[in-house]
């Protein structure tokens, strides 16, 4: 699977990086929530409250207060948007180009409003509601608010995996099988912002693979390559990311194993290569001092 465009990752590290350097500290180190018993333990049946206790489920992983005001509203799909064959996989609407959860910030709270169809399609719905948890991240954090923006808190937020599951739904289609998304940005480029959450919080990568479909598979383990090949980044972002805000970084070319291994070698060689600092030589004025110091000490100990 292709990387995103450079500009679409110098993007994605850039964006992420000032997430970290303004609210890194109260980011702190996320779980990665996972589409597990373990996470969602409540029954879930196709009802308003089922949708308003996974909500609150996820705010709860979130790094935002559990007492948020929340109302939650349900929206139907305009005409020109809907789907033809009930799948929703025949949608004339161009991917990620409406938002499939929407926030809303209200005088005590917010209101997030959900897509009716999305409910009906568990990976849909935990997509959506990921983007309204990272667009209330950003709302509680004081930073503008906008879908790509609110996708890259969610996976800064621990909600990658959930996105990733989002970003790319086969379904069957009046034409056979077809890929929708509920998210704005593309399965590519929530696999490489996930593969950099593993990175700086020393996820597994096994941990983050382990419950994603085939093609966010694909295009994570396509990220990590990337991910491998700009160490430098990733350690910036770590511990520097007010390093990156600005977008004006080197990115290093895609390299395998092998080059990555050659890569690392002609690092090491180059820093050998440089000169050793020389020893400060020492003045005759300064070795008169010296002398005369070690007189001194010699006379007071009676030598």
């Amino acid at each position: 699977m292709d990387l995103p465009s450079d500009d679409a990752l110098r993007w994605i590290v850039s964006t992420y990086a000032g997430l970290r350097a303004r609210h890194g500290e109260a980011i702190g180190d996320p779980v990665l929530v996972q589409p597990t018993a373990e996470f969602f333990p409540d029954e879930f049946r196709l009802d308003g409250p089922s949708v308003e206790r996974m909500l609150r489920r996820m705010i709860h992983y979130a790094p935002v207060s559990d007492g948020l005001g929340i109302a939650l509203a349900f929206v139907e799909p305009d005409e020109d948007h809907a789907g033809g064959c009930g799948s929703g996989a025949c949608t004339t609407a161009t991917p990620g180009a409406s938002a499939h959860a929407d926030v809303e910030e209200l005088d005590d709270g917010y209101r997030v409003s959900i897509a009716t169809a999305d409910v009906a399609r568990a990976e849909v719905l935990a997509g959506s509601l990921s983007r309204a948890i990272g667009a209330l991240v950003l709302h509680e954090a004081g930073e503008r608010v906008e879908p790509r923006a609110s996708e890259i808190a969610a996976v800064a937020a621990g909600f990658g995996v959930l996105l990733a599951n989002g970003a790319a739904v086969w379904a069957k289609a009046c034409g056979g099988l077809r890929m929708s998304r509920a998210t704005a940005l593309s399965v590519e480029e929530v696999g490489v912002a996930l593969a950099l959450f593993a990175a700086v919080h020393g996820r597994k990568a096994s941990e983050a693979r382990a419950q994603l479909g085939a093609t966010q598979r694909a295009a994570f383990d396509a990220a990590l390559e990337w991910v491998d090949s700009n160490r430098a980044l990733v350690e910036a972002l770590r511990d520097r990311p007010v390093m990156l805000e600005s977008g004006a970084f080197d990115i290093e070319p895609l390299r395998g194993a092998i080059g990555r291994w050659l890569h690392k070698r002609k690092q090491d060689r180059e820093l050998r290569a440089l000169p050793a600092a020389k020893a400060p030589t020492m003045t005759d004025e300064r070795r008169r001092h010296l002398e005369e110091a070690r007189a001194l000490v010699d006379e007071v100990m009676g030598r």
